[in-house]
């Protein structure tokens, strides 16, 4: 009985690592998502001096924040 219990067990498991795989891929997917909308929304705050400071024009900017969040 309780080998019959363990494996019913073992193979409940075995099917269950796909679908936690698949979570996990989700759930930093949004977090990737998410960081990349906040680090947009901080580069657009940047007045010249700082973007002078780390090399890149209002341009550039423009591009990087106007891109979807989905976008690298």
């Amino acid at each position: 009985m309780a080998l019959a219990l363990r494996s019913a067990t073992v193979g409940r498991s075995n099917q269950a690592a796909p679908v936690a795989h698949v979570l996990d891929t989700v759930l930093d997917t949004f977090a990737l998502w998410r960081q990349r909308i906040l680090t947009r929304r901080e580069l657009a705050r940047l007045d010249d001096r700082m973007l002078h400071d780390i090399g890149i024009n209002q341009l550039e900017v423009d591009y990087e924040v106007n891109k979807p969040f989905w976008k690298a």
